[in-house]
């Protein structure tokens, strides 16, 4: 009975070590994502500043032919007007799938119409 429960004694510890590590492994895995979120979030965060003082600069120098608030004007026109264009072809596309409806064609009475066998 003694040799029973000693072996017993031994699979529960070997199970319980066996399940503690893979919890820790689980928990390190979940703190290191976490962490390279926070980092990437970060990074994204100082790309964007250095884009915008990228932009701002490039305002600043007005080193073009065309000022850059025409530039910007014309390409949120542009963008405007192809949202426009999208919304008409959805809306003409949901009109023309209300009209459609079931047609089933059967070729032996269509044959047989037309003198065909």
């Amino acid at each position: 009975m003694e040799k029973i429960l000693e072996s017993i004694w031994m699979v529960a510890v070997l199970v319980a070590g066996w399940f503690g590590a893979r919890l820790t492994k689980q928990i390190d895995d979940l703190s290191k994502e976490k962490s390279d979120d926070v980092q990437n979030r970060e990074d994204h965060l100082s790309q964007s500043k250095l884009i915008h003082e990228l932009d701002r600069r490039v305002d600043e120098s007005q080193h073009t032919n065309i000022s850059r608030a025409e530039y910007k004007e014309d390409i949120s026109a542009i963008i405007e007007k192809i949202n426009k264009i999208h919304e008409r072809i959805n809306s003409m596309s949901e009109k023309k799938a209300d009209k459609i409806l079931n047609y089933r064609v059967h070729q032996s009475q269509s044959k047989e119409k037309n003198g065909e066998s």
